[in-house]
């Protein structure tokens, strides 16, 4: 009940402040920037106004239209304190304790997301709250009520006029990062990177009031998990998504598959690993997972149960709901099978093996599987792996230069590990877990992770284990 004990964000100076809001305005729109620019050149040039009235004034008028008449749709499914109510109180407890004195309304999402949306209900202002089942049927309860306090408290901090404008300009400059006309991507960059000295504190500062709310073991817990889940979902979610699609069917049992595939030993270090990496730091805004896990203060844990999720009074409609929501297209779900992920073989899934080998031999210039990896590990050696990596993937060259080394090094790893675990496989080698093709035991009884071999070859440049494989494809031909 009260306000929360931590004191507020330190504020740069507003002239920094507001230059940047500009900056990253006319970064985020480019477009309508060098039609003003045209424009004004025009009158300069011409000295007519007839270029302001033809060009610039509809150019001006639709978009005010855009904005004023644009509104958010609600996403997810709405749920009421009457329907669950232990999800119910526990948002409006943890609300009361920071303070956060706005009527909330809760809407479960089927991503594991969560966020914050000031709206207007009847004519009255309102706030959505909204939950990704994910989270809430992963996360125990204190783990769940520190990751609402948090997005409840950033919400606070971040609720002035000049600071919504600052974060709503990163978001449209951030939104434009991978188009193919934005402004310079180093200039993107720099924008991004000096928005980090007001977007960093803020990640810190919310982190400091939801450890207060729900106890630090509850923050320490749910930041640790919600890369890992985001990761599960975007990874083996949207992998499993697109070969069902292929079939013309979609997986019922979604939730049921990740949550399986997060409880196997081989999956998720390796998913905690890529949620580490997942964004270069020069545009991330927030800190580091190991800066803002040292940075929380110490707080015991407040009432929440720490050992078990909310109880849900319709999991099994919401389950459904969210289900359908993913699935739902053009053809919509009602179009697609459903089918049991668990009932699928593994290897289902996995049935590109020969293409990513016969793709790498075809972007090397080689005429074997052999010396395709042998060149792809001379690029290891001599540090021109990014151009093979950009060779399997052109979409690489498109990203901004903070992006390009982490996404090269993933689609080189991701290549070149599934034709060496293919190969292997093809020669006697077996997986050890359902989930993932890059863990092999061989006939001795040998364990290896293929994946793991050829990251830590590009990090250290050196492909000596890689190369000690190649006689593994002196049978294996791409057919």
């Amino acid at each position: 009940m009260g306000t929360t004990a931590h004191p507020p964000t330190a504020r740069p100076s507003p002239v920094r402040d507001w230059a940047l809001i500009a900056a990253m305005t006319a970064a985020a729109n480019l477009t309508a920037l060098l039609i003003g620019l045209a424009v004004l050149a025009a009158l300069v040039v011409f000295r007519d106004w007839l270029p302001l009235v033809w060009f610039a004034l509809p150019v001006i008028v639709f978009a005010w239209i855009g904005v004023v008449t644009r509104r958010p749709r609600l996403q997810g499914h709405a749920v009421r304190p009457a329907t669950e109510p232990e999800l119910a109180a526990l948002v409006r407890q943890v609300a009361e304790r920071l303070g956060f004195r706005f009527p909330l309304l809760v809407r479960i999402v089927a991503e594991p997301d969560v966020g914050v949306l000031r709206t207007k209900t009847s004519g009255f202002r309102t706030v959505t709250l909204f939950l990704g089942l994910p989270l809430v049927r992963r996360l125990t309860a204190a783990e769940l009520a520190a990751v609402v306090a948090r997005e409840f408290a950033y919400q606070q901090h971040a609720g002035d006029r000049r600071t919504r404008l600052l974060l709503g300009a990163r978001d449209a400059l951030l939104e434009t990062i991978e188009n193919r006309f934005r402004a310079p991507a180093a200039v993107v960059e720099r924008l991004l990177r000096a928005s980090q000295a007001r977007t960093w504190p803020l990640a810190l500062a919310a982190d400091a009031d939801a450890a207060a709310v729900a106890g630090t073991p509850a923050v320490r817990g749910a930041l640790t998990q919600l890369g890992t889940l985001s990761e599960a979902f975007q990874l083996l979610g949207e992998t499993w998504t697109e070969v069902l699609g292929e079939d013309g069917t979609y997986p019922e049992d979604l939730y049921e598959a990740l949550d399986t595939a997060l409880a196997d030993p081989y999956v998720a270090p390796r998913l905690a690993a890529a949620a580490d990496e997942d964004l270069p730091m020069a545009i991330a805004i927030a800190p580091p997972p190991a800066v803002r896990l040292a940075a929380l203060p110490e707080h015991p844990g407040l009432g929440w149960d720490p050992g078990a999720p909310v109880p849900l009074r319709d999991a099994e409609a919401l389950r459904r709901w969210c289900v359908r929501d993913l699935f739902s297209s053009e053809d919509g779900p009602d179009e697609l099978r459903p089918v049991r992920l668990l009932d699928i073989a593994p290897d289902h899934f996995e049935a590109g093996l020969r293409d990513a080998a016969a793709h790498l031999v075809e972007v090397t210039g080689r005429d074997s599987v052999r010396g395709a990896v042998a060149a792809a590990a001379a690029a290891v050696a001599d540090g021109t792996w990014e151009k093979v990596a950009r060779a399997i993937d052109p979409e690489i060259g498109k990203l901004p230069p903070p992006m390009r080394a982490v996404a090269g090094r993933d689609v080189l790893v991701g290549c070149l590990g599934r034709v060496i675990a293919g190969a292997l496989v093809e020669t006697g080698w077996a997986r050890v877990s359902r989930w993932t093709a890059s863990v092999l035991v061989g006939a001795t009884g040998a364990q290896l992770d293929v994946e793991e071999l050829v990251r830590q070859a590009v990090a250290s440049g050196n492909p000596t284990r890689i190369r000690d494989l190649l006689p593994i494809f002196d049978e294996w031909t791409v057919r």
